[in-house]
């Protein structure tokens, strides 16, 4: 009987221990078939193998391109080398891309000197930059309630991710996925349609 107790104990706590993981778990095909949509939208693209890399996480720089071919504007942006008003740009090759963002309003420093250059995105920043793209952005100013408005707006949808964590590029594929069904505040179009994107 007593070896019944201490086995129930350990099960007991073995189970606990697996709770928050099992909860946080996200299924890798949902990250996949995400990136492969994002792909088919010339959105997202892989390496030189074609891989997408939906397990590496997602830095500021890389963001900023991803927001370009979402709005189709990185082939202009590409021919155009405009020099960012950042200390902190450690690759000319984004300078354009930054500005871009900045003056459409998408992206601000972490301060006014500062673009935060090769640092990963967390969730809740990539929230307040979709917040933005759907034109939210007044809420997007309202950092501790970002989360909440995102999640309510559907662009956590089969999401379970602490704010705080670094953002991967799968997990970056479900957020805009999700973000590009959504409606354009003030508006009856989906963002999709908005963009001219064929879902």
């Amino acid at each position: 009987m007593k070896k019944i107790i201490i086995f129930l104990v350990l099960l007991s706590m073995l189970l606990s221990a697996l709770v928050p993981i099992i909860a946080n778990a996200q299924p890798d095909d949902l990250f996949l078939s995400s990136g492969e949509i994002l792909r088919s939208l010339n959105v997202l693209q892989g390496n030189k193998d074609k891989n997408l890399m939906l397990d590496n996480k997602l830095k500021r720089q890389d963001m900023i391109v991803l927001m370009s071919r979402l709005y189709k504007e990185e082939n202009s942006l590409k021919n155009n080398l405009i020099k960012a008003n950042f200390t902190d740009i450690e690759d000319s090759f984004y300078e354009t891309y930054i500005n871009w963002a900045v003056a459409k309003g998408l992206i601000i420093g972490m301060d006014k000197d500062t673009f935060g250059f090769n640092e990963h995105v967390t969730v809740q920043q990539f929230m307040t930059v979709l917040l933005r793209v759907l034109g939210y952005d007044e809420e997007s100013k309202l950092w501790d309630t970002v989360p909440d408005i995102a999640s309510n707006l559907g662009i956590m949808k089969d999401l379970n991710l602490n704010p705080n964590s670094h953002l991967t590029r799968g997990q970056m594929a479900v957020m805009t996925l999700n973000t590009l069904n959504l409606t354009i505040k003030g508006s009856t179009l989906p963002l999709a349609e908005a963009l001219n994107l064929k879902m």
